[in-house]
């Protein structure tokens, strides 16, 4: 049997379907530029199989097996989905380890020096020495935009092995300082982390695809929920559509892109593109807070956002409207 017809037949995945998941896992990681899992230095075939068997572990595997062969009309189709959830499932674990590695980075240096004094948590947060020690109520993107013009230098890097360094440690004591600052009282380290991804570009994998979702195959937030309940995402995703500017809904399917690159897709500049990512983030967790289905509503304004750029005349412009 085919790997479609397996796991229609036997609801999991067969022998068929485990060599073509492994196939597919070493083709999408090595031709995307992925880091193989930690612990190994390239992809051989512990490596394909440890991703493969994570890609498959726990009731998260299960829905991407059943999105993939629901979706899919016959076994070309049921490749090529395939395809696309391992890709998303791969950047979604190399996206999280970038950034815990800046978190990392960030309390080390916390720990480190003398002009950052903690709050006991749980969880610690972080101020200036002799600086308030309330939790901050500043703005996600009012932190961001604070670094626009702190210098930052980056030492050079001759390894090929290991990742260099965003910055040099005289930088990330001035971006922290100026958050803190900026702050006027506590933050925690990922409060921290996430305000300096306004300055330093975190990611050390080559995205190709940049969008949240790609064929509609991630992590499928509507399984969950009966026709009435994805009816109701699809109506509040449109919704929220309508109200977004040009820029916002250009930003939607770019979140992960790093601010240089953003703001040459809405021609910007960088200490603005910044703000206006942040202030968008701020305002769909907001529009998202009460949502039942918010992972469904997600994926569908995405899906609305990427067929709106598609559809735009080619060669023009971003629009200026901020609204």
């Amino acid at each position: 049997m085919t790997p479609r017809e397996e796991l229609i037949a036997d609801r999991r995945i067969g022998p068929a379907g485990a060599e073509l998941l492994y196939t597919t896992v070493r083709l999408v990681a090595i031709g995307n530029g992925f880091p193989p899992p930690e612990g190994s230095t390239r992809w051989d075939n512990d490596a394909v199989t440890e991703a493969a068997h994570d890609f498959l572990q726990g009731e998260r595997g299960s829905k991407r097996l059943l999105d993939v062969t629901l979706r899919s009309t016959d076994d070309v189709s049921f490749a090529r989905l395939l395809d696309a959830a391992v890709l998303n499932f791969l950047r979604d674990l190399a996206r999280g380890t970038d950034m815990g590695k800046l978190i990392v980075r960030v309390k080390e240096i916390l720990h480190d020096e003398t002009d950052f004094e903690v709050v006991p948590g749980p969880p610690d947060r972080w101020t200036l020495a002799g600086s308030p020690r309330a939790a901050s109520g500043a703005s996600a993107s009012d932190l961001a935009s604070a670094t626009a013009d702190v210098e930052v230098a980056v030492p050079k890097w001759t390894s090929a092995r290991r990742d260099g360094p965003l910055a040099d440690r005289a930088s990330f004591v001035r971006l922290m300082t100026r958050v803190l600052s900026t702050a006027v009282g506590s933050l925690t380290a990922v409060d921290l982390a996430h305000a300096l991804t306004a300055r330093l570009d975190h990611r050390r994998s080559a995205y190709t695809v940049e969008l949240d979702i790609q064929e509609q195959v991630s992590e499928p937030g509507w399984l969950e929920g009966d026709p009435a309940t994805h009816t109701e995402a699809q109506l509040r995703a449109k919704e929220i559509f309508d109200s977004l500017s040009d820029r916002e809904r250009i930003i939607v399917p770019t979140l992960d892109t790093n601010v240089r690159d953003l703001a040459n897709l809405i021609n910007a500049g960088k200490t603005q593109a910044a703000h206006l990512r942040q202030r968008l983030l701020d305002r769909l967790r907001t529009e998202l807070a009460d949502d039942d289905q918010p992972d469904s509503t997600a994926t569908i304004l995405c899906e609305l956002c990427e067929q709106w750029i598609e559809r735009r005349t080619a060669g023009e412009g971003a629009t200026s409207d901020d609204k």
